[in-house]
Order: C-alpha cells, then sequence, then structure tokens
C-alpha cells in the first residue's frame, strides 16, 4: 500500500469496514454463535469494532505500532505486517514496563487489527492471510509474569531444593532445563531427539555444557546450555520415548507440591527463568568482562528474547 504509515493506517481502518456503529454487538455475536463460533477466541475473530470509545482507544494503538514497526523494524507497507512485527513491538511495551492492564488493552487492539487486515485483504482481492492471535496469545503469559506487580520478584529462595523435592525424576528434568538453560515450558516441550548437539564449551565462561536447539515466539530457533548431567538424563529420556512431551498441568503440580516441601513460595514453572537470569547475571560478572549493558543483551538472547532491558524485569529482588 502507498502513502505515509498513518495514513495506511487509516485506509485499512476506514475500507476494512470494521467499524460499525450502530450495529448490535448482541445481536452479532448470536450470529457468529450461530455459524459455530464457541469461545471467546471465536467470537473475536468475527466480530467487529462497535463503539466510538472502542474505536479511538483501537486505532490508537494501531497507529502506535505501525510507527514504532517503521521506526524499528523498516516496515512501509502496512499490509506486509507479519506475526514478528506483532510480537516484537508487544515485547518492546514489556520491556518499556507498561501496567498488564494496558498491556491486554494493546493486545486486543491488535488483535482486532488482524480482522481489519483480512477484511480489507478479502474486500480488494490482495490474497493476504493475517493470523496475530497465535503469537498475542503466547507472549501475554510472560507478559502477565513479567509486568503484574504485585509480586517483586517470582525467583524461587531455593531453585535448587525445588528441583530435589520434584518426586518424579522425569519431571525433575524439566525443571532443571527450565533452571539451568532459562527455556519457557512450551520450548522445553517440544525437544527431540534431534535438537540434542552435544557437549562443548560455553564460549563466555569456557564451562563444557550440553547444548539444545529450541524453538521460541514466533518459531525462532536458539540454542540453550544445561549442565552435562542434565543433558545426560535428557537424552536417555529421547532415547526412550523419542521427545520430552509431558503434562504440563502435571508438571506443574509436582513444582507446586516441591515448593510446599521445600518451605517455598510456588511461583509458577516461570519463576525458574527468573532464577536463571539472575543468576546468568552473576555468572558473566564474576567470569567474563562484558559491559552491564553487554551482559543484559547477551541473557536476553538466551531467553529467548531481543531487547536487552527486558532482562531488567528478572533481575527484581
Amino acid at each position: 500500500m502507498r502513502g505515509g504509515i498513518n495514513y495506511q493506517v487509516n485506509e485499512i481502518f476506514i475500507k476494512s469496514c470494521i467499524f460499525t456503529p450502530g450495529v448490535s454487538k448482541h445481536a452479532e455475536k448470536e450470529i457468529a454463535r450461530e455459524n459455530g463460533a464457541r469461545t471467546w477466541a471465536d467470537l473475536g475473530k468475527e466480530l467487529n469494532i462497535y463503539s466510538y470509545n472502542t474505536a479511538e482507544t483501537y486505532k490508537q494503538v494501531w497507529h502506535d505500532f505501525a510507527t514504532w514497526a517503521k521506526e524499528n523494524a523498516g516496515l512501509r507497507d502496512i499490509e506486509k505486517t507479519s506475526s514478528e512485527h506483532i510480537s516484537s513491538y508487544l515485547e518492546s511495551r514489556i520491556a518499556d514496563g507498561v501496567k498488564y492492564t494496558t498491556f491486554e488493552k494493546e493486545c486486543a487492539a491488535l488483535a482486532k487489527f488482524e480482522n481489519a487486515l483480512n477484511a480489507y485483504s478479502e474486500k480488494f482481492e490482495r490474497g493476504n492471510q493475517y493470523n496475530f492471535r497465535d503469537a498475542i496469545k503466547e507472549i501475554k503469559v510472560e507478559a502477565r509474569e513479567i509486568l503484574d506487580r504485585s509480586i517483586e520478584t517470582r525467583a524461587y529462595d531455593n531453585p535448587k531444593a525445588l528441583i530435589d523435592n520434584i518426586k518424579d525424576d522425569f519431571y525433575k528434568t524439566i525443571a532443571s532445563i527450565q533452571y539451568e538453560g532459562g527455556a519457557r515450558i512450551n520450548e522445553v516441550w517440544q525437544i527431540e531427539k534431534s535438537d540434542l548437539h552435544g557437549l562443548r564449551e560455553d564460549p563466555l565462561t569456557g564451562e563444557t555444557r550440553g547444548w539444545i536447539e529450541v524453538e521460541g515466539k514466533g518459531g525462532k530457533e536458539r540454542e540453550i546450555a544445561v549442565s552435562q548431567e542434565t543433558y545426560q538424563r535428557i537424552a536417555e529420556f529421547v532415547e526412550r520415548q523419542e521427545n520430552l512431551h509431558f503434562d504440563k498441568d502435571s508438571y506443574r503440580e509436582a513444582l507446586k507440591e516441591a515448593a510446599e516441601i521445600s518451605g517455598q513460595d510456588y511461583t509458577g514453572s516461570h519463576g525458574l527463568r527468573w532464577n536463571f537470569a539472575q543468576e546468568r547475571m552473576e555468572e558473566l560478572s564474576e567470569k567474563t568482562s562484558l559491559t552491564y549493558e553487554e551482559k543484559l543483551q547477551q541473557v536476553s538472547w538466551e531467553m529467548g528474547h531481543e531487547r536487552a532491558d527486558i532482562t531488567e524485569h528478572y533481575l527484581r529482588k
């Protein structure tokens, strides 16, 4: 699409016909349900924007996103917006430390932006299809863990004691991967035999560790490093069952029980990523000559983030 980025946003807003004031949202919901919509996500894909206040709020988020994407990702054609652009923008908002309620509002607005772009593409036969909701859903989980200020830190007081008190050896291994490698629960779940890359030195500390490829947000792949002992246990498990698929709810229950036994507050599986960030920063401080900013960036990359300042949220004590 030609024109300035804000002009393009206005074109999508107007010509997609996403804004339909005067139409009953309740009636539209009923129609959507009759057409098969069952969940709130299903309804969100079918519904337009019906109130002037919501239209003004959402449109402003679209403009903010488009301006950011142009300045930081070189996006000049709004029709080329990708889920990666959306994820990167939302990650920047996490780094900015916005309130979680504000973050939720922006997620809702960008999900509706998906609707508008799809409607525009269909109306003008552009042949484009957009799906931002999967990326939004994934990053919202992490945003809640980082932006919720009701808890000073989610790191466990004694992560080693927590892991030692997990009764199931398989879940103990899963927790070790999160703690030692800084991996998200969904990243661990996807590990297969072909993802094991063997033992080699950590280029920053010289320690020999086991390297594993994981797939993060937006399909981005990276390597994480774990202790040789944990790597050997992983290799044994995937040799028997080909992957590390597990019941996430049962795993969380195992963590909760171990937290109680070890006398700690349960902060979810994500708490182990907080421990990783804090301990990795300390390790890099002791064993490297990296500047503070370089250490922040390195830990962010190792955790699957792009922006260095996101690490600072994990360092809260």
